[in-house]
């Protein structure tokens, strides 16, 4: 084999190469049996004819044809291999020749992983570190939600009162036109809590119910459809039910209802799992400064566009496995913030940039650092995904394939080096 190597603009690579006859022979051979396995020829058993009654039978051009996938994937992974090339997804092959009894030749350009010309010294770094801290009253908060969650509603035949949930069809129209989402039926609304809307609270406590009122508030300033955001809206409320509600008293037997000792005991639980929810934000946090600030200060190669519109798709598929568990479809999703697919790619192709240059820093620092990931922190990994999906055949197969156990190993690398930048940067407490 033969190749030469030339850099292209935008992070690309072209290798051409030629392969002599002398080394596809036996690849030759075994693509014309395969041939004839698939199209028996007569006087052999299937699979069993050789290259020239192959050749003889169908020319020996659809053997090269055959043979040339094996050919190309054997040759420009040695190229690859032999130059310590970085390459990125899969090349673009171009086939130049392909001709019986001569050398074939194609080239294979191919994007190129970017350098990191300079990385900047995490020792240099200074990021402030907030105590996380359990409030009072954000564990007053979540005792009030659990109350929440078993209170009791109670039809009532009377006028609506500020402790209520009343049950409304709702009509919402701008300069007489309905907006999108605006008709809703048997629309629940607490009048213990504040309405998205400001004012509507007030505008329905007396009515009783099949009364119906009409009014006009002002939408939020805020509000994430820009067209209404601070606008004067028409509102018909009619209402249907009205329900008392009935909290349990928080105390002792409370928490016993939701398998705790005591009320003293279940406030120690939510303490413990505030402060961890806390603290794991604050992990979070800390390593996103960690990399925009390492990201500032190193410089890098040309990012490659398949790099950046990879990581642009992969935001994407992210953003609608987030929608779809909100029970959303992406379609009404778009719709409703008034943007396109294509408008939602534009947008994300810096946060994309920033999320390659991220894994280039994690990837040289790790090799500085000289991160390795043994086999059995692996099997140990794997031994706690397995019983995790303990009773998902499908997943536990898909958690030992081979491409998965090297994609764990990466995973891994990629969380040690990452614990080692937060080690060695300086965190300063506030």
């Amino acid at each position: 084999m033969q190749y030469t190597t030339k850099n292209l603009p935008k992070g690309l690579a072209e290798i051409k190469i030629s392969v002599g006859q002398d080394e596809i022979t036996a690849t030759l051979e075994l693509s014309a049996q395969e041939i004839s396995k698939e199209k028996p020829i007569e006087g052999y058993r299937p699979g069993k004819a050789g290259y020239e009654a192959v050749a003889k039978r169908y020319g020996e051009q659809i053997i090269y044809e055959a043979a040339l996938p094996k050919i190309v994937r054997r040759y420009y992974v040695q190229a690859v291999k032999e130059q310590n090339l970085n390459t990125y997804g899969e090349p673009e092959i171009n086939v130049v020749k392909l001709a019986p009894g001569n050398p074939i030749e194609f080239t294979a350009t191919v994007t190129l992983v970017p350098e990191v010309n300079k990385l900047l010294d995490p020792a240099t770094i200074k990021i402030e570190s907030i105590i996380p801290k359990a409030e009072d009253k954000e564990i007053d908060g979540t005792i009030g939600e659990l109350q929440k969650m078993q209170t009791k509603e109670i039809r009532v035949n009377r006028e609506a009162r500020d402790q209520d949930k009343i049950v409304v069809d709702l009509e919402i129209k701008k300069d007489g036109v309905p907006i999108d989402g605006g008709q809703t039926q048997n629309h629940g609304i607490y009048l213990d809590e504040e309405y998205y809307v400001p004012g509507l609270k007030e505008k329905v406590l007396g009515m009783k119910e099949g009364e119906t009122r009409e009014f006009n508030l002002k939408f939020p300033k805020d509000h994430f459809q820009k067209i209404l955001a601070g606008a004067l809206v028409e509102f018909k409320v009619t209402l249907k039910e009205v329900f008392e509600l009935h909290h349990p008293t928080i105390d002792d037997e409370f928490a016993k209802s939701l398998g705790q000792e005591s009320l003293v005991k279940l406030r120690e639980l939510l303490q413990a799992n505030i402060l961890k929810d806390k603290t794991q934000k604050e992990d979070q946090r800390i390593e996103v400064a960690i990399f925009e600030k390492m990201i500032s200060g190193s410089r890098f190669g040309d990012i490659p566009e398949l790099m950046i519109n990879t990581e642009v798709e992969r935001m994407m598929h992210e953003l609608q496995h987030s929608v779809s568990e909100r029970g959303i479809k992406f379609e009404d999703y778009l719709q409703n913030i008034k943007k396109t697919v294509e408008e939602m790619k534009l947008e994300f192709a810096k946060q994309a940039v920033q999320r390659v240059q991220a894994a280039l820093v994690i990837r040289e620092y790790s090799r500085q650092e000289n991160v390795e990931v043994s086999d059995t922190e692996v099997m140990k990994e794997t031994e706690r995904l397995l019983n995790s999906y303990s009773d998902n055949a499908e997943a536990q197969k898909n958690i030992s394939s081979e491409d998965y156990q090297d994609y764990l190993r990466t995973t891994l690398k990629n969380r040690k080096t990452a614990q080692l930048l937060k080690e060695k940067v300086q965190l300063v407490k506030k």
